[in-house]
């Protein structure tokens, strides 16, 4: 059984620890704030609005006014079985289709895109291939590209209008710009960078909010990164320009108030890519693209507005100074492994496109053991080039399972540490009394642990802020990030683990599709009744910063799904 009862709030800390003379301990100081001041607890929830304003409601789509824009030619759907198979992306991928403005479009449809329009009654919501905390999409995309026919006959920094999937031309290059990025382009590549606008989610979330935008960006990040590799393209996130620099180079920089957007990274797009590609960039450069000629104006999202002055003040602790030094990727992908699992004829397009979040779970639905543990397999980069190539360094979040129904498994508690490095720090850190028995899997160093038995859906339902989904699915899923590695890189190491946490998010969802269930994220949780229940201190190494269930869902016969772009269509002449 697992022995710890949550019925009982959890001692709270108001504060975590004082901080030391130490230079590191001041800068994580306001990272530590933060983090402990927006954990929820079974007393209380972190700081939010309490209701909808919805005569404040964002608007969920980022227009700029004014710029020039080219409507992208809409890709047709995916079939079910077209090429490339889902599990082909990851042993035998493509090879690269070319650089024009077909694959761009298509690029970005599989990735950014609608996937889909909901209905019930008098009212529609859209949906996206990339998930989103409340379905808020606080991410916005932009690419910088070179010359592309069709496009431009110059390169240009350009916005991904979702709803009408266009781009919007922001700029036209200087030609000393571009004599400066040309060096570092990736070869025959281009570049995508992602921002966020924390209003969105602030609306809802209050305090919350930026935890929930580095989420989203590690799942819309592990989406571009998939839809370049159906196209034989790889991705790798790109270095050493830091926050202030990416702001100037995708225009955002001139954007002010709660609907301004702050830079989260800039990926490099390339059929090939060596090293951890790098992009440090000239003052003069940088002033260049500060004075330049930026076209168009941002729409404007909310008529009034609710101020959280802490989104700005942990934004600005953790902004990227440029000069974080990262592992090159081979030191992260570790020896290669064996994919023990025969390819499925599910198409990835089709998979990708028809991810959708579930709204329940039928509390019913098994998952046979080896589709489960295929699942998890995914999730160690031994296994998935994906997971070491786009973050670019070694995994730093482990995985605890609250397995419900796993056929041939015994519910209760597991870990998955997904590294050597993990794998040896996690049982310390944990109660002493569990078990740690080792579970045979086909896969080689994907090493999964059962660490105690019993039911566990009550405890997973608790500690998912009492969400009935946690407990009605096949299993849960809580991700333990280690923040050794704050002290170890400094306050801008903060987002990272909550993106390398959005990444495994986007493979659970479409791991889940591809086992014939359905994933949902989980962004309310208790924190540290989780830290109790497994031994962790609440201001230790270990923290929870992200939870999952995999399950059958319940589907809604009452809503309706329309088509993403119906709307482009009907504007055709």
């Amino acid at each position: 059984m697992l022995l710890l009862s949550l019925t009982h709030p959890v001692s709270p800390q108001q504060n975590p620890p004082p901080v030391t003379d130490a230079p590191p301990q001041i800068l994580l100081e306001p990272i530590r704030s933060y983090h402990h001041r927006t954990k929820h607890h079974l007393h209380r929830y972190a700081a939010g609005p309490g209701y909808l304003d919805w005569a404040t409601q964002p608007d969920p789509f980022r227009r700029y006014e004014g710029a020039p824009q080219v409507p992208l030619p809409l890709p047709a759907e995916p079939e079910p079985s077209e090429p490339p198979a889902w599990d082909a992306l990851f042993t035998h991928p493509p090879a690269p289709c070319p650089l024009d403005l077909a694959w761009v479009s298509r690029f970005l449809y599989d990735s950014v895109a609608l996937s889909a329009w909901k209905a019930a009654g008098s009212s529609r919501w859209s949906l996206r291939v990339n998930p989103s905390s409340g379905d808020l999409h606080p991410t916005e995309t932009y690419l910088v590209l070179p010359p592309l026919a069709g496009l431009s006959e110059r390169p240009a920094v350009w916005h991904y209008e979702v709803y009408g999937h266009a781009l919007e031309r922001r700029l036209i290059l200087p030609p000393a710009v571009w004599e400066a990025l040309e060096p570092a382009r990736p070869a025959d590549g281009f570049w995508v960078g992602l921002t966020s606008i924390a209003w969105r989610e602030a609306w809802k979330y209050g305090e919350r909010a930026w935890r929930y935008c580095q989420l989203d960006a590690g799942h819309a990040w592990a989406a571009l990164a998939l839809s370049a590799r159906v196209a034989g393209w790889r991705t790798a996130r790109v270095h050493g320009l830091g926050e202030a620099g990416l702001a100037r180079l995708l225009g955002v920089h001139r954007q002010q108030g709660p609907e301004a957007e702050r830079p989260e990274l800039l990926l490099a797009v390339s059929p090939q890519l060596g090293e951890a590609p790098r992009l440090p960039l000239a003052d003069s450069v940088v002033t260049l693209l500060e004075q330049a000629p930026w076209e168009g104006e941002p729409n404007r999202l909310s008529a009034a507005h609710r101020a959280w002055p802490v989104l700005d003040t942990v934004a600005e602790a953790a902004a990227d100074p440029g000069t974080l030094q990262v592992e090159a990727l081979e030191a992260c992908l570790g020896p290669s492994r064996r994919w023990p699992w025969p390819t499925r004829p599910v198409g990835a397009r089709h998979l990708i496109r028809r991810r959708r979040s579930a709204v329940a779970m039928d509390g019913r639905s098994h998952l046979a053991r080896q589709d489960f543990l295929r699942i998890l397999a995914r999730l160690v980069p031994a296994h998935d080039p994906l997971l070491a190539e786009a973050p670019g360094w070694p995994p730093q979040v482990a995985l605890l399972l609250f397995v419900h129904r796993i056929s041939g498994l015994a519910p209760g508690l597991y870990a998955l540490p997904r590294s050597e490095k993990l794998e040896a720090a996690l049982p310390a850190a944990l109660r002493s009394d569990y078990a740690w028995a080792p579970v045979d899997t086909p896969a080689e160093g994907a090493h999964l642990f059962r660490l105690e038995t019993g039911d566990a859906r009550e405890v997973a339902r608790i500690l998912a802020c009492h969400q009935d989904i946690a407990a009605d699915g096949a299993f849960a899923v809580a991700m333990l990030a280690d923040f050794q590695s704050l002290e170890d890189h400094g306050p801008a190491w903060y987002p990272r683990l909550y993106q390398e946490c959005g990444i495994l998010g986007q493979l659970l969802y479409l791991e889940a599709e591809a086992a014939g269930l359905r994933g949902t994220g989980i962004g309310c949780f208790f924190d540290d009744a989780l830290h109790q229940l497994v031994g962790l201190a609440p201001h230790g190494r270990w923290q929870d910063l992200y939870h999952f269930t995999v399950g059958g869902a319940v589907e809604d016969p009452r809503i309706r799904t329309l088509p993403a772009y119906a709307h482009r269509l009907e504007d055709l002449p």
